[in-house]
C-alpha cells in the first residue's frame, strides 16, 4: 500500500511526500519497480494532467488498474486526465455517473454504523436543536440555511448549531445531542457524507438531493430550496419527527454503508478484473 501523507489513515508501505509535477513523478518512478509487482493499483481521486508517469507504471506493469472517483476531482476536472489507463472505474457518490457512464457505485462506508444509536428524544421537542456541519461553507450553502432558519431562531423555537474545525470524535459528539442534521443547501442533487453519519446513529437528516439517483428506501428529508427548508422544519416542530424515521435511518446506513458490505462489494470488484 502506497499513500500520501496527508490522507494516509494508516501505515503505509511507502508514503508519498512530496507534491508537485516535478515531485510525484520522481517518487513515483523511484518505486516503480514495487508498484510493477502489484495484481491491482486502485488509485483514488482520479488522475491529474501532470501525473504523467503513471502512463509509465502502466505499460511496465501487468497490473488491473481501478481509478476511484470521489466527487470534486470529476465537478471540478483536475482529476478527469488519463482516464483510459483505468480498467475499472469506481464512483463514490451516483451522480458521478454524468462523468463516468461505465463505472461501479461503490457507496462510502461509514463506521458509526457499529455505535449504539442515540437515546430516543421527545419527538416534539420545545425548541428544536438543528445541527448542520460544513466543511465548505460556500459549497454547503450555509448561508442560505442560516436565511431559510433565521425567523425561526429568531422566534426561539429553533437553535441553530453550525460545527467547524472540530475533531470527527468531537464532531459526532455534538452530532449525537442534536434533534436533526441539516446538510446541505445546493444543486449538487446529493447529500453528503455528514447526513450517513447522522442517520447511522438515529439522528434523521434534512438535505438538497435528487431522490431518484438513491434507493426507494432512501429516509433522507428532502429540502431542495430555502422554502423547502423552512417548511420541512416547520412540519416538524408543528407535528414531530414521523414514526420510527429513526429507526429507518440507521436501518438505511447499516443497508448500504455498513463497511463490511462495502469491503465485500470491492473484494467482488477485484476479484472480477
Amino acid at each position: 500500500m502506497l499513500a500520501h501523507k496527508r490522507y494516509s489513515m494508516q501505515e503505509p508501505d511507502f508514503p508519498l511526500v512530496l507534491d508537485g509535477f516535478v515531485g510525484f513523478n520522481l517518487e513515483l518512478l523511484f518505486h516503480l519497480p514495487l508498484l510493477k509487482s502489484a495484481d491491482i493499483i486502485h488509485i483514488h481521486g482520479g488522475i491529474r494532467r501532470s501525473q504523467v508517469v503513471l502512463r509509465t507504471l502502466k505499460r511496465k506493469s501487468k497490473a488491473r488498474w481501478i481509478l476511484h472517483y470521489h466527487g470534486s476531482e470529476s465537478r471540478m476536472g483536475y482529476g478527469m486526465h488519463h482516464r483510459d489507463l483505468a480498467d475499472t472505474k469506481i464512483i463514490s457518490t451516483p451522480d458521478l455517473i454524468k462523468w463516468h457512464p461505465d463505472a461501479v457505485w461503490l457507496p462510502n462506508p461509514i463506521s458509526e454504523v457499529f455505535e449504539e444509536p442515540v437515546q430516543p428524544r421527545p419527538d416534539r421537542p420545545s425548541l428544536l436543536r438543528i445541527g448542520h456541519f460544513p466543511t465548505n461553507r460556500s459549497i454547503k450553502g450555509t448561508d442560505s440555511i442560516q436565511k431559510a432558519l433565521a425567523s425561526l431562531v429568531q422566534e426561539r423555537k429553533v437553535e441553530l448549531i453550525i460545527v467547524e474545525k472540530k475533531t470527527h470524535k468531537e464532531t459526532m459528539s455534538i452530532m449525537r445531542r442534536v434533534d436533526v442534521v441539516v446538510d446541505q443547501l445546493n444543486n449538487l442533487s446529493i447529500f453528503s457524507k455528514v447526513a450517513l453519519e447522522a442517520m447511522a446513529i438515529g439522528v434523521p437528516a434534512i438535505s438538497s438531493y435528487n431522490d431518484s439517483m438513491f434507493p426507494r428506501d432512501c429516509p433522507v428529508l428532502k429540502a431542495n430550496s430555502e422554502g423547502d427548508l423552512g417548511n420541512r422544519v416547520l412540519g416538524i416542530l408543528e407535528n414531530g419527527i414521523e414514526e420510527n424515521l429513526r429507526e429507518r435511518c440507521v436501518n438505511y446506513v447499516r443497508k448500504y454503508h455498513n463497511p463490511r458490505h462495502v469491503i465485500r462489494k470491492l473484494n467482488e470488484i477485484y476479484a472480477s478484473a
